[in-house]
């Protein structure tokens, strides 16, 4: 038997469609600073989605978040000149932001900042002045506390031009990412049994999937009977 492989993919969930809406939603109020915001459980795919579509779109920024800048907006400020090609970035605030919005001003392309909520609150209002400033769309990602951290700022709160919360993964999302990394197809029943285990875990899913194709291949099989699907899961749980 040929030995099963895993292979990298990126498969288009409804969350992944959302997003896509959203984006759309977001470019109809081009012309104003608006903001988007991206939020739900860890393992739902919303690191992974914003940046296959940083990848997708070059006219766009991605910036995960580094808890460092916690104490200093200024070396938040010279992340986002260096993911803008500003270099090199200026040594004080002052100009980092001027400079900033200039040249989102000249190209106001969408900007992504992942794992917002690493940050205090006082980082929002700067984030509002950027946006309103420039016109450009600054789209904040973040796990389940991001919307309440964001209303707690009512200036805030009412640039919210669109939000979405990443849902669980369903049933057909892991078919569809099983045919396309292992070419397994699972039947309905089997699909189930990852689903249950996942929690709607998108990096449960894989895990597991994972498990299942070392369990095939080192028992000769394509087959993916339910009992196997549960030794899998077991399997990867373990580690």
């Amino acid at each position: 038997m040929t030995e099963i492989k895993v292979k990298p993919v990126f498969i288009k969930t409804k969350n992944v469609r959302n997003f896509e809406t959203l984006m759309d939603g977001l470019e109809l109020g081009a012309g104003e600073g608006r903001l988007g915001m991206i939020y739900g459980r860890a393992g739902r795919g919303k690191t992974r989605t914003s940046q296959w579509y940083h990848a997708h779109n070059t006219g766009c920024i991605y910036l995960r978040v580094a808890t460092i800048w916690r104490t200093s907006e200024l070396e938040f400020l010279k992340a986002l000149c260096r993911e803008l090609r500003i270099n090199p970035a200026p040594s004080r605030k002052g100009p980092c932001f001027v400079q900033i919005v200039d040249r989102l001003i000249a190209n106001p392309m969408p900007v992504f900042l992942d794992e917002i909520e690493k940050l205090p609150g006082s980082f929002l209002d700067l984030i509002r002045d950027l946006s309103d400033m420039s016109t450009a769309p600054f789209i904040l990602i973040g796990e389940e506390e991001l919307q309440g951290f964001m209303r707690q700022n009512r200036r805030v709160w009412s640039r919210v031009f669109r939000r979405l919360e990443f849902e669980p993964i369903e049933v057909s999302d892991i078919l569809l990412y099983a045919k396309d990394s292992t070419d397994l197809r699972l039947s309905m029943p089997v699909a189930k049994i990852f689903h249950g285990a996942s929690e709607g875990d998108f990096r449960i899913v894989k895990r597991d999937m994972l498990a299942l194709v070392q369990y095939a291949n080192a028992n000769g099989t394509r087959e993916v009977t339910e009992a196997i699907a549960r030794v899998a899961v077991k399997a990867g749980l373990s580690g």
